[in-house]
C-alpha cells in the first residue's frame, strides 16, 4: 500500500499548474496581488496588483501586464511584459525587454536591456560589469551603475543579435547543481560515516519516510519552498538581510542532510523490496548506502524526469529528518 502511495504522491506533486504561472509549485492570490514560487515560472496571464515570484527561472511573457510592482528573485529572469509599477530583481542573469513605468533596481551578475526595454523611471543596477544596453532601449530617468569587481570597467557593445547571444550565454552556463561522480562519492562517504557513527538516527530517518511517506513529502516540500520564500521576503528589508543570510546557510545545511537522508530512504526501500540479506547489520548499512547513492545519482541524471526524481528524493529526505526529529522530541 505504501509503495502505491509513493507513486500517487509523485504524480499529484508534479502534475499541477497554476493559473498565472506554468510550472509554479506554490501560488496564491490576495488583495495585494499574486505570489509565485517554484523551479521554472512563466507568467502567462495579466496580474492585477503586485507580483512576487521566486524560482530558478522566471519569465514574464511579452503579452502580459503587471498592474502593480514586481519583486523577482531567481537565477535567470526575463521580463518581456509590461509592468506598471516599480521592479526589484535579485538574480544571476537578467534580461529586460519590455515597458516599465516605475523605477528598476537590479542586483545580478549580468544585466541585458533589449531594444524594446522602455523604463520611465530610474535604473539602478549592481553587476559585475557594464550592462548590455541595446541602442533602441530607453531609460527616461537616471542610470546608476555599481560594480562588484574592482578596477576600471569596459563598456560592452551589444550586437544586433542580442537575444540569441544572451540565450547562448545562459545555455552555456554551468548548472547550479549537478550530482557528478565525485559528488556522489562524497555523498556516499558522508552517508556511510553517519550510518556507522549514528546508526539509530539513520534507521529512524529511514523508517519515518517509509511509514509516513505522504507526511514526509509534505514536510519536505514545505521546507524546500517555504524557507527560500521567507528568505527572499526578509532580504527586501535592511533589518532582515542578516536573517536572510542565516536562512540561506541553514537551507544549504538541511539540503545536504536531505541528500544523505534520501540515500538512506532509497537504499533501504530497494534492499527491503527485493528482500536482500547481508548477514550483519554493518553489511546491511553499507549496502543501503551504496544502493541509495547509485540510484540517486542515476535517477537525477535521467533526461526529463531526472529533475522531478531529484526534487522528490530530497523532499522526502528532508521530510524524514523533520519527522524523526519531531518523534525524538516528543519521546524525550
Amino acid at each position: 500500500m505504501s509503495r502505491v502511495l509513493w507513486v500517487s504522491l509523485m504524480l499529484v506533486l508534479f502534475s499541477t499548474h497554476g493559473a498565472f504561472a506554468e510550472e509554479a509549485a506554490v501560488q496564491w492570490e490576495n488583495d495585494g496581488g499574486v505570489f509565485l514560487a517554484g523551479a521554472d515560472i512563466v507568467v502567462s496571464e495579466n496580474v492585477e496588483g503586485n507580483l512576487r515570484a521566486s524560482g530558478d527561472s522566471i519569465v514574464i511573457a511579452d503579452d502580459v501586464t503587471i498592474d502593480g510592482d514586481a519583486w523577482l528573485a531567481g537565477r535567470r529572469i526575463v521580463v518581456d511584459g509590461a509592468i506598471d509599477g516599480d521592479v526589484d530583481i535579485r538574480a544571476q542573469t537578467v534580461l529586460i525587454n519590455g515597458p516599465i513605468e516605475g523605477d528598476v533596481s537590479v542586483w545580478a551578475v549580468d544585466l541585458t536591456l533589449g531594444p524594446d526595454a522602455d523604463i520611465d523611471g530610474d535604473l539602478a543596477y549592481y553587476t559585475n560589469a557594464e550592462a548590455d544596453i541595446a541602442s533602441d532601449a530607453k531609460v527616461t530617468g537616471e542610470v546608476e551603475a555599481h560594480f562588484f569587481s574592482e578596477g576600471e570597467e569596459v563598456v560592452r557593445v551589444q550586437p544586433d543579435d542580442w537575444r540569441n547571444g544572451w540565450e547562448e550565454r545562459q545555455n552555456d552556463a554551468t548548472p547550479v547543481l549537478e550530482l557528478t561522480l565525485p559528488g556522489v562519492i562524497i555523498l556516499a562517504l558522508f552517508a556511510g560515516l553517519l550510518s556507522f557513527v549514528a546508526p539509530r538516527w539513520s534507521e529512524n530517518v529511514r523508517r519515518s519516510a517509509q511509514s509516513t511517506p505522504a507526511l514526509a513529502v509534505f514536510y519536505g516540500v514545505v521546507w524546500m519552498l517555504g524557507l527560500p520564500i521567507v528568505g527572499v521576503l526578509a532580504a527586501f528589508t535592511i533589518v532582515g538581510i542578516p536573517f536572510a543570510f542565516l536562512l540561506i546557510l541553514l537551507y544549504g545545511i538541511v539540503f545536504f542532510a536531505g541528500m544523505i537522508a534520501a540515500v538512506f530512504v532509497i537504499g533501504g526501500l530497494l534492499t527491503g523490496l527485493f528482500g536482500l540479506s547481508f548477514g550483519s547489520s554493518a553489511g546491511e548499512r553499507l549496502a543501503i548506502v551504496i544502493v541509495g547513492s547509485l540510484v540517486l545519482w542515476g535517477g537525477a541524471a535521467a533526461p526529463i524526469l531526472g529533475g522531478f526524481f531529484w526534487f522528490a528524493s530530497i523532499a522526502v529526505g528532508i521530510g524524514a529528518i523533520l519527522i524523526a526529529g519531531r518523534v525524538h522530541y516528543e519521546t524525550v
